[in-house]
């Protein structure tokens, strides 16, 4: 078009896909059921999710008016002009599974590692966006896999289509999510629309997911876990709490609570799921790491990313995680308990306190009351005593002071709780860290 290009090797309209797909042909009438798993299906060598299941070397050749900016995947090898016309060409540096050539009329930000090709019209949250792909990039190889391209860029394309898609160098990324969108404390859009876009240089290519319930999860799910760790990395604790709060947000306004299946059931067949796959999946890959210890946690990725990356004939889905990650928990039955709630079954807490009380006791303050959990799932529990507002925008507020205490709850349990305070608290609340995924979060509060 006049003021953009995007053309992907996810389907058939740019270049030929080789192999048998089952959806070509295809009108409404003539749809599918959907596909019915065995519980082991994962057992048997899967099919990649996305592309045609070969990495490979790719060299892209492309053509077009001599104004225009064109970008694909790899490194420029050349970039020449002739009689009006622009010809570039890119190649691969490392094998990838799929690819895209994106052009528009741009300027370009230059970032530490990273390169951001932007509207000449506009510099909306660039710096924003530029912060997070660099960020990513360094913490995403740290934490994960090291990075093994040369190049990482983002390129804006215009707002005909909201989306952004995260192709191995090469990141698609729509005006209309990220760069047109208002930055404000809670909702810091452009920075975790291309910290989730950067997460999938590793969730979708370094790593490809198995065709199956579960698979996309990995894909999904672990990019938006990866935007809630730069969030606390790059932006500080109340960045990421927020972050967990908005998403825990959509989960509970957007889940269909009469047919949502438990994680390794979801193959995006049925309402509700997207939110089940981004937003209960990053949750929930959240818990997981606090439950195992960063340490532990992060070594069970880092293991698995490489086992499966190097792999040419089998692509994992989530029940593979859940297995090749039991190794590194400290105490497996504790472990076993975790997944066995939180990735086979299908539960929420959702908590509220009842008869609550504060009264001096000398130097001190005590705060007595009970805490329920009216919902599903058993957590360990923190209840928070507190006094001011715990941060100034993002910074950590001097007057802030709490005490808490910490409890374990199942469906249908209440406890009794005391709390000691060396100042007059002004509420209670729980999971002040937003550690536990829970439904109703703002009515677990109770102000004096």
């Amino acid at each position: 078009l006049p003021s953009g290009v995007v053309l992907t090797s996810f389907g058939t309209a740019f270049v030929p896909a080789p192999g048998f797909s089952d959806t070509t042909g295809l009108d409404e009438d003539s749809q599918p059921e959907s596909k019915e798993y065995e519980d082991d299906f994962y057992e048997e060598p899967l099919k990649p999710l996305f592309g045609g299941g070969d990495r490979f070397h790719v060299r892209t050749t492309i053509t077009g008016p001599e104004d225009f900016t064109f970008n694909g995947v790899g490194i420029k090898q050349d970039d020449r002009t002739s009689e009006g016309r622009r010809t570039v060409i890119w190649e691969s540096d490392s094998p990838v599974s799929f690819f895209n050539v994106v052009g528009g009329r741009w300027k370009v930000h230059k970032g530490e590692h990273t390169e951001i090709y932007y509207d000449i019209k506009h510099d909306y949250n660039v710096d924003e966006i530029s912060e997070a792909i660099d960020a990513a990039r360094a913490w995403y190889s740290k934490w994960f896999y090291p990075y093994p391209w040369r190049d990482l860029r983002l390129n804006e394309f215009p707002n005909m289509s909201s989306y952004a898609q995260g192709f191995a160098t090469n990141i698609t990324f729509s005006e209309g999510i990220g760069f047109l969108t208002k930055d404000k404390p809670g909702a810091d859009a452009p920075f975790m629309v291309a910290a989730h876009e950067a997460a999938h240089q590793w969730w979708g290519n370094i790593l490809v997911p198995g065709q199956g319930p579960g698979g996309n999860i990995l894909s999904e799910g672990m990019a938006h876990f990866s935007t809630g760790l730069l969030f606390d990395q790059v932006k500080g604790e109340r960045a990421r709490i927020d972050f967990f709060k908005l998403i825990e947000d959509q989960y509970g306004n957007r889940r269909s609570v009469d047919s949502e299946r438990p994680l390794v059931k979801i193959d995006g067949s049925r309402d509700g799921d997207t939110t089940v796959t981004y937003d209960k999946g990053g949750w929930v890959f959240w818990m997981l790491l606090n439950h195992m210890g960063r340490t532990e946690n992060l070594q069970g990725i880092q293991s698995f990313i490489k086992k499966y990356s190097e792999s040419k004939d089998d692509y994992p889905v989530l029940q593979d995680f859940v297995n090749h990650m039991r190794p590194y928990a400290k105490d497996e039955q504790a472990y076993n308990d975790f997944v066995d709630q939180w990735f086979f079954d299908v539960v929420v807490p959702q908590y509220g306190f009842f008869d609550v009380d504060a009264a001096q006791q000398g130097d001190q303050w005590v705060v007595t009351g009970s805490v329920k959990n009216i919902g599903t799932g058993t957590m360990p529990l923190e209840i928070c005593a507190a006094v001011n507002d715990r941060f100034i925008e993002n910074e950590p507020n001097q007057d802030y002071q709490d005490a808490r205490t910490t409890v374990t709850l199942g469906a249908d349990e209440s406890v009794e709780f005391e709390i000691r305070c060396e100042f007059e608290p002004d509420r209670v609340l729980v999971d002040p860290d937003a550690k536990v995924l829970q439904l109703k979060r703002k009515m677990a509060i109770h102000e004096f």
